[in-house]
């Protein structure tokens, strides 16, 4: 259904266009909003895609109307449309399916976004034991000066063990 068309969305360029929402409406309607007609339902699935299109793309009015084979004059009609007949509950089945496609677009860029972002993912899961590992070099090498302020032999020994592990070669990061 217009869910798996939001899942496309973010996979081939991480916007959202007026192309992937046309599809979304088209699949919710099962029917298509680009053929030439002035029968109501196809006007109203129009105007549910002008809408959506407004609040997800930051295409210009004449990209969005090219999409339907219409000019920027209808698509500002089409907003009014929306704006007084389908908004103000005058058609409350419109309605209500504008909400459900706009609420499953929303959830599926949320989710995508989240996604597409793993070094933020690892930054902040792995942030936490890296400090940890921070605070626990700068304990040994305290406890290290320490050991070497009571004489103890083998101070050297730890204190190049302690540098090796920090310069090894598998646990350093780029």
């Amino acid at each position: 259904m217009y869910m798996n068309i939001a899942q496309k969305t973010i996979k081939n360029g991480g916007t959202m266009t007026s192309k992937i929402i046309k599809q979304a409406v088209e699949s919710a309607f099962n029917s298509f909003i680009d053929i030439k007609t002035r029968r109501r339902d196809i006007t109203y699935m129009r105007a549910i895609y002008y809408k959506l299109c407004k609040e997800f793309t930051f295409e210009p009015l004449h990209q969005i109307g090219k999409t339907v084979n219409r000019d920027h004059a209808t698509v500002i009609h089409g907003l009014k449309t929306f704006d007084n007949i389908i908004d103000n509950f005058w058609e409350k089945e419109y309605f209500n399916i504008y909400l459900d496609i706009k609420k499953h677009i929303k959830n599926k860029i949320s989710l995508e976004v989240k996604s597409y972002d793993p070094n933020k993912f690892y930054r902040n899961k792995y942030r936490v034991k890296l400090l940890q590992n921070k605070q626990l070099y700068n304990y040994t090498k305290q406890c290290i000066d320490k050991l070497e302020e009571m004489d103890y032999k083998y101070c050297e020994i730890l204190r190049n063990q302690l540098n090796n592990i920090a310069s090894d070669k598998k646990y350093v990061t780029k």
